[in-house]
């Protein structure tokens, strides 16, 4: 990986986090974010269908999705730990065999990555400060829906947003958590071609997905 932030996420993102994230979904399954991004795509049609679930981290996307009735799921991470949990949850599950994990950023890494028919970011354009390149890019391997979980924009999220870049930067850790205008955000996406066709709230948390648009 070639971005600071990124190799600063593993300190952020390690082995300790991962198992204490397998801990909590053996326990008591997805979070309420996962849940409600989970539901909104199985109101789709999703038998046959793949997916490719960027910052995936422990991969519950991945193995929920996958139990519906998925072809495939690629996971990729910028988390080693992260990766590797998915890796073991997914080996628990007996659908390794349906599940591809990739150790990078990426944006280093999209062209090597075929289009799927979904693309998920749960929690990921938080955590990364170059999210129009991030949208364009994953946009671009959508086929039909890309979903994503990201935080309010308003005073307060950016007040809260800024002491935590004084902790990083007091600590020495490159990482910086990150609040993009959800305006810009939704622009990108729809110019890419999609439309949105959920849209929920559980604070401090938006959830959305959207569908490409049928060509007339």
């Amino acid at each position: 990986m070639t971005c600071a932030h990124c190799i600063g996420s593993e300190n952020i993102f390690n082995k300790k986090e991962a198992l204490k994230n397998l801990k909590r979904y053996n326990k008591k399954g997805p979070n309420k974010t996962t849940t409600l991004l989970l539901n909104a795509l199985e109101q789709e049609n999703l038998t046959g269908l793949s997916l490719l679930d960027i910052g995936g981290g422990i991969g519950v996307i991945q193995i929920e999705l996958l139990k519906k009735g998925l072809s495939k799921a690629t996971d990729v991470d910028a988390s080693q730990a992260f990766i590797s949990a998915a890796r073991q949850l997914a080996g628990k599950e007996n659908l390794d065999k349906k599940t591809r994990h990739i150790y990078a950023d990426f944006i280093d890494c999209h062209q090597d990555v075929e289009e799927h028919d979904i693309v998920t970011l749960e929690k990921v354009v938080c955590c990364y400060p170059y999210v129009e390149e991030l949208i364009r890019h994953s946009t671009a391997k959508a086929g039909k829906y890309y979903g994503l979980v990201y935080p309010l924009d308003g005073a307060v999220a950016r007040a809260v947003n800024k002491m935590a870049h004084l902790y990083f930067k007091i600590t020495g850790n490159p990482f910086r958590t990150q609040i993009h205008s959800e305006k810009m955000m939704d622009n990108l996406i729809c110019e890419s071609g999609f439309r949105r066709i959920f849209y929920g709230r559980i604070f401090p948390w938006n959830i959305a997905l959207y569908k490409r648009v049928e060509p007339n």
